[in-house]
């Protein structure tokens, strides 16, 4: 990991190393590499009839790229989309920008995935089919609408880098973080746009390894100091960019 990654999530964009890579729209552009950038649909110049025709192309050709080891889609994901991308056996890397899928269930056919984002999913039904990612090391979810409840994730162990967030206009319900106490290997642990009664801070003091967090609520200066004190690698501390923010607003309204 970069220290940008460990500052800002491993997904952080690194052109200078291909990360992402220049996206492709169609099939025939694959040429093989290991890192593979679709975009196939909402194309402005395509008609609907056009772009699901498309959308099926990918589906069928997806499951032969056996070389793919790190996959963007960096369009909307059908259903149909991702259970062929669930076929790519070599697959350690996974970002999906935003989707409409409803069920995980094939993800378990992953078993190399070690780094892993689903963006917008609003209708995601369960989080349970996640747990069978026994090599998860990355998990970056937002805007599960119909999650509360994500102490499943807390059998993912081997967790480094965990977020969970909301979208611009809506914010993630979580019912308690404590369940995020058990996955002692983070590093990272970042949370934004968040709806949740429980907004103990204690919850991380169990996370000794944590060196980046991020917190969707405010942090009274006691729970500060206490972070500091209870997590001695911790180096990126919430909200560290308000006062520098603030002075940038004020400037800008003179």
């Amino acid at each position: 990991m970069t220290e940008k990654q460990i500052e800002y999530g491993f997904w952080h964009r690194d052109k200078t190393n291909n990360f992402p890579p220049d996206s492709i729209t169609y099939p025939h552009e694959y040429k093989g590499q290991a890192k593979l950038n679709i975009a196939c649909s909402q194309i402005f110049d395509m008609t609907l009839t056009q772009q699901k025709k498309l959308v099926k192309e990918w589906v069928d050709f997806l499951p032969n790229c056996k070389d793919v080891e790190m996959l963007w889609v960096t369009t909307h994901l059908t259903q149909q989309l991702f259970d062929s991308v669930c076929k790519l056996k070599k697959l350690t890397g996974l970002n999906i920008k935003w989707s409409s899928i409803k069920t995980l269930d094939n993800i378990s056919n992953l078993t190399s995935l070690k780094f892993l984002k689903i963006g917008g999913s609003a209708k995601v039904e369960s989080i349970k089919p996640l747990t069978t990612l026994k090599n998860l090391e990355v998990l970056d979810i937002e805007s599960f609408k119909k999650i509360t409840d994500f102490s499943p994730l807390s059998n993912l162990t081997n967790l480094k880098f965990l977020s969970i967030k909301g979208g611009i206009y809506t914010k993630q319900k979580v019912d308690t973080f404590e369940p995020i106490s058990k996955l002692t290997n983070l590093i990272y642990f970042s949370t934004a746009m968040i709806s949740c009664v429980d907004k103990r801070i204690d919850i991380v003091f169990n996370l000794k390894n944590l060196v980046t967090f991020n917190w969707a609520f405010d942090i009274p200066k006691k729970d500060m100091e206490r972070l500091k004190t209870e997590l001695p690698k911790l180096k990126y501390l919430p909200h560290r960019y308000y006062e520098e923010n603030m002075k940038k607003l004020k400037a800008s309204f003179g």
